[in-house]
């Protein structure tokens, strides 16, 4: 799920970049899989404000006086927003889908973006897809029905959360490779969080306004009492977020996009890792075989988007 830079990437930088993204989608898996475990402690919209809270303070602390404050300014504002709201969209719909099913399944309907990337982009932005762009699409579709066997035990509507996950983030990955190329990372990253807190305190205040019922959910519970222990998770969450966020950076400015978004593909393994260590969900052969053409399909996707690029140099 590559986002495109505008900064040519060094010489020797692909390596560095690999092994950046391989440790952010490591600890952004196994981060999702804490929030997960703690959804019986936390509410979401308090998790995100407490999370990206700290995340927005560490990325602030971090870029101000390694790049001064001209590292904070934004080129056009209105869209690097856009791309903010639609990442905040991403993340809640996301997480309130994990307690609901298995941590690998929701992986797998959540790495669908690429194939809505190529799907979107056509609408939208009138890109082509191309023969190669729809055997991924396919291969996608076909790893989805293959991870999710439908039946009336596994197609419920709240399947439908983490495919909207994935629409979201797609929408996001378009918007950052049409109109936000000449941002800062870093800049980016930090909006990101200031509006998970802006977005999670507005859910805090409609919660607290209208009262609805299911106060005990992960989803609409208003501010549960947190031991020092879920202080303390929440702390640490929000650290793993501010270097996620920085190994993310640091790996699409180093390393070309295609070959970064190819290996991104591997949160799909670590997450059927922490699912079978952490909640004893061990993938059905039919699983298995569903992730790894959805990964299959991200790669032939990101594989499309460097042909592309060598074509037109």
């Amino acid at each position: 799920m590559a986002w495109k830079s505008d900064h040519t990437p060094p010489s020797g930088g692909t390596t560095h970049g690999i092994i950046a993204i391989l440790a952010a989608v490591s600890l952004l898996s196994f981060s999702d899989a804490l929030v997960k475990m703690s959804g019986d402690n936390f509410g979401l919209a308090q998790l995100v404000l407490l999370r990206s809270t700290v995340a927005a303070v560490l990325l602030a602390a971090w870029l101000v006086p390694m790049h001064g404050r001209s590292s904070l300014r934004l080129t056009r504002r209105g869209w690097v927003w856009a791309r903010s709201l639609c990442l905040a969209a991403m993340w809640l719909s996301y997480y309130a889908a994990l307690p609901a099913m298995s941590f690998a399944l929701a992986a797998a309907c959540y790495y669908t973006a690429p194939a809505w990337m190529a799907l979107l982009g056509r609408v939208l932005l009138g890109m082509t897809i191309g023969g190669r762009g729809w055997t991924a699409v396919a291969l996608s579709l076909a790893g989805v029905l293959l991870a999710v066997s439908p039946s009336t035990n596994t197609f419920t509507p709240l399947l439908l959360l983490p495919f909207t996950a994935a629409i979201f983030y797609a929408l996001a990955g378009l918007i950052t490779w049409s109109r936000c190329q000449a941002e800062s990372p870093g800049a980016m990253a930090l909006t990101l969080n200031v509006c998970l807190v802006c977005v999670a305190a507005a859910a805090l205040l409609l919660l607290s306004l209208f009262q609805p019922g299911g106060k005990e959910s992960f989803v609409l519970a208003l501010w549960p009492r947190l031991t020092l222990a879920d202080w303390s998770l929440a702390f640490g969450l929000g650290c793993l977020l501010a270097v996620i966020a920085t190994a993310v950076a640091t790996a699409y400015r180093v390393a070309p996009t295609p070959v970064v978004g190819v290996f991104d593909t591997a949160y799909l393994g670590f997450a059927a890792v922490w699912s079978t260590v952490f909640f004893g969900d061990i993938p059905t052969a039919w699983e298995a075989l569903g992730i790894a053409l959805i990964a299959c399909s991200a790669i032939l996707m990101n594989g499309r988007r460097q042909q592309r690029t060598e074509n037109a140099c």
